[in-house]
């Protein structure tokens, strides 16, 4: 049954082209699109959307010069239209109000899990050329310890970084005291940031307060690839001079078509699951 399907892919970025690519290889039929406000949706029954859908909460994430606004979209889909995409809560009301179908492709383990690698890659690759020093024999602060964070220090510490992770709770700096790294609670960062040499964070939750940041050396970046509203504060950092690069959709940047072909086989799983 998945092979007689027809998938339209819309809008995105490098990532949604090696989507699109994945599911040729694989057997399927696929429309790609620009998420233009002149396209017609009114076929697409299995949409696939980008990550994050929307930068500005109104339209389709795209480089077309009209992006198709959200609430447009939806209204011109069949009612019947499954719809894949990223981050979609804050603007899926319009898919909502209609009875179609919507998933997000955040909430499917294996999604997050294998995009965890790329993301760290990516943090790496920021580290390499911020950094005033070798990543090797860096002190790296990583806040949290979710799937991301471990990715990120198993990287960072194969490549000599010292690794230390903060994080609230004491399952997770069991976690990574097993795992071979440092381990501080949140609360006792201001003691310890002078020594660290770089920070990467992962917490979606302001964890990098002004009393922090205070007690971090300025020549010590910050890499935040947690989702908005973010883990720093960002007024605090900029008032106190700390550098904050905010990294988002790395998969998508570092490794595009490693990105598109975990995307494809996130949605087929999807569909082989049944999942609503």
């Amino acid at each position: 049954m998945l092979q007689t399907m027809h998938f339209t892919v819309a809008g995105g970025d490098t990532r949604l082209h090696y989507t699109a690519e994945a599911l040729r290889e694989r057997g399927f039929s696929v429309t790609r699109t620009k998420a233009d406000e002149s396209e017609d949706y009114t076929d697409a029954h299995l949409l696939i959307l980008p990550v994050p859908l929307s930068r500005d909460g109104v339209h389709v994430l795209t480089s077309a010069a009209n992006p198709v606004e959200i609430r447009t979209l939806a209204q011109s889909l069949p009612t019947d239209a499954r719809v894949f995409c990223g981050m979609p809560r804050e603007v899926a009301e319009p898919f909502f109000r209609r009875g179609i179908r919507l998933y997000d492709y955040a909430s499917r383990e294996e999604f997050a899990v294998r995009n965890a690698l790329p993301t760290a890659e990516g943090v790496a690759q920021i580290l390499l050329q911020t950094l005033p020093t070798t990543v090797r024999g860096s002190h790296v602060l990583i806040t949290g310890y979710g799937r991301t964070a471990r990715a990120c220090a198993r990287l960072l510490s194969a490549m000599g970084a010292h690794v230390t992770i903060a994080a609230r709770r004491c399952s997770s700096l069991a976690f990574a005291d097993t795992d071979g790294y440092r381990s501080l609670y949140l609360r006792e960062l201001p003691r310890f940031m002078h020594e660290m040499d770089a920070v990467v964070n992962t917490v979606p939750a302001t964890v990098l307060t002004r009393d922090v940041l205070g007690a971090m050396r300025r020549d010590c970046p910050v890499v935040e690839i947690a989702s908005a509203p973010y883990g720093t504060d960002m007024d605090a950092a900029a008032q106190l001079g700390v550098h904050v690069q905010v990294a988002p959709s790395l998969p998508g940047k570092v490794a595009p078509k490693t990105a598109g072909v975990i995307l494809a086989e996130t949605v087929l799983n999807i569909l082989r699951e049944g999942s609503e």
